[in-house]
This record gives C-alpha cells, structure tokens and sequence, in this order.
C-alpha cells in the first residue's frame, strides 16, 4: 500500500508541473555510508513492478521490494528542522551487510 499525504501530493504535482516531468514515480532503496533509505525519481514501469495510483499521480516499485518494505508512507515536512519529501516504509529498511570503503570519509561522503 502506498499512503500520500495531501502535503506531499500538492508538493510533487508542483516540482512535476515546474520542471515538466510526467509519471510515474519510481520509488527505490538507495545506500549510502549511513545506511539505506527510501529515494524516488522519474521513472518508467517496468515488468514485475506494482503500481500504486494516489490523487493522479503515478508511483511504481519492485514487487520484491515492496514485500520487503510493506507499507509505505510519502509526506512533505515544512517545519523549522526539516523541509522536503520523506519516504517512510512499516518495515525496517535492508541494510548491507559490510562496507567496502572503511568509513565514511573514506568513500568521499
């Protein structure tokens, strides 16, 4: 399932209309030196995705990794700490298992 929030869906149909981008949106698992977290961009559906249509827009994710996620939640914070998207997911998110760079620093974070 994938929940937005009314704040997150003007804020993407805004960035969408100004920069001229058409759905879908993919979402996907990024990692960096502090761990994984959701990200999203502009994307194409592929095979083996699901498709979540939420308030006109258009998000696609990896069947697998929709299983492993479970349930997801897009929200547009604008308080004094924090301003921007946020994916939030009900399962914790994989993290990998070692790093090749040593530290953080290491990998030119």
């Amino acid at each position: 399932m994938m929940e937005v929030t009314p704040a997150a869906s003007e804020a993407l149909k805004a960035v969408m209309a100004e920069k001229n981008l058409e759905p879908p949106i993919r979402i996907f698992l990024q990692s960096g030196c502090s761990g994984s977290q959701l990200a999203m961009g502009v994307d194409q559906a592929r095979d083996g995705d699901d498709t979540y249509d939420v308030d006109g827009i258009s998000y696609v994710i990896e069947a697998k990794l929709a299983e492993v996620v479970g349930d997801m939640k897009l929200d547009y914070l604008t308080d004094a700490e924090q301003q921007g998207f946020m994916l939030s997911s009900s399962k914790p998110l994989p993290q990998p298992e070692s790093s090749s760079c040593g530290s953080c620093s290491s990998c030119g974070c």
